[in-house]
């Protein structure tokens, strides 16, 4: 797939479905993630993972 391709192709999720996500596979896509690019290298982005009853609260919380 070409950048044409893959720009057109691109899809912005909207809906998700009521599934946990393992840990296994969160921390694959933060792996995976690291080595995504940033502007002038400065790596901005901070990463906070919340999961179970710990979700819970931080739903709660900012209702």
């Amino acid at each position: 797939m070409n950048v044409t391709e893959a720009i057109k192709s691109r899809i912005s999720t909207r809906g998700f479905l009521d599934r946990p996500v393992s840990e296994e596979k969160v921390r694959d896509i933060l792996e995976v993630a690291r080595w995504a690019p940033s502007g002038a290298n400065l790596q901005p982005w901070k990463v906070h993972v919340v999961m179970g009853a710990g979700r819970t609260r931080l739903i709660e919380t900012v209702k």
